[in-house]
């Protein structure tokens, strides 16, 4: 059952028709099957009213989240032995309040694609990362050039036009493409919508609201990424 307390409204109209003004009246916005150009025009009017974004979306069994919380203070509770001297013997225990900072980057400078004006100078300096980040970015490139999502009816083209966009984007990052350890057969189950996947995606952007608004515990610094093959979650940070 839904919070009767909390109001909730459905609004069909495009993303792309709104004014500063309708966005304004936002804490924190999650954004979800959008094309990189409005993802990055939203960060902005976000980044300008201090608003909080979160992006993320999922493709088969893979799932990534991409998060924008400006300068986020949080508080995380830490146990701490009372006393000086720290003892075995069932010493009495306080909860004390650590403050901690984090600083995210806008999202420019994480999501950098082939073709783009944004500034490669991050990429540069950039470490060697997950590869599955590279994955994440096909597929927003995918979106932006054939303005939908990979589908089954022509998936051996979809597929083919995935791999050339991959290998643009190694390029780009400047990853030899000849030592990826990425699968072979990654792109055959990014397709549809998984049930479980959706769920778990969606768990992790529900948790990363609440500690955004709640100033509660370490968030994600700033990209989740779902392993599609041990199906568990990593964390990336980009674009610092």
């Amino acid at each position: 059952m839904l919070n009767p307390l909390v109001k909730i409204s459905a609004d069909t109209d495009a993303p792309t028709s709104k004014d500063l003004t309708y966005f304004k009246k936002f804490t924190i916005i999650v954004a979800t099957g959008i094309k990189s150009d409005l993802l990055l025009k939203i960060d902005k009017i976000c980044r300008s009213e201090k608003i909080k974004l979160i992006f993320g979306d999922t493709f088969g069994m893979f799932g990534y989240t991409v998060s924008d919380f400006e300068k986020h203070i949080y508080y995380e509770d830490q146990v701490q032995l009372i006393g000086k001297k720290r003892k075995h013997d069932g010493a009495e225990k306080t909860t004390v309040k650590v403050k901690g900072e984090i600083t995210y980057p806008e999202l420019n400078k994480v999501i950098i694609l082939p073709n783009t004006k944004q500034s490669a100078d991050s990429i540069k300096k950039s470490k060697r990362r997950n590869e599955l980040f590279y994955v994440m970015l096909a597929l927003i490139e995918f979106r932006n050039r054939h303005n939908r999502n990979p589908t089954t009816s022509t998936k051996k083209e979809d597929i083919e036009s995935l791999e050339k966009i991959k290998s643009e984007i190694f390029s780009l990052y400047q990853v030899d493409e000849s030592k990826s350890k990425l699968s072979k057969d990654i792109f055959d189950i990014i397709f549809g919508e998984v049930v479980p996947i959706c769920a778990v995606l969606g768990g992790v952007i529900a948790q990363e609201v609440i500690k955004a608004v709640s100033n509660k515990e370490v968030p994600i610094n700033n990209v989740f990424l779902f392993d599609p093959i041990m199906y568990d979650g990593k964390e990336e940070t980009v674009g610092v």
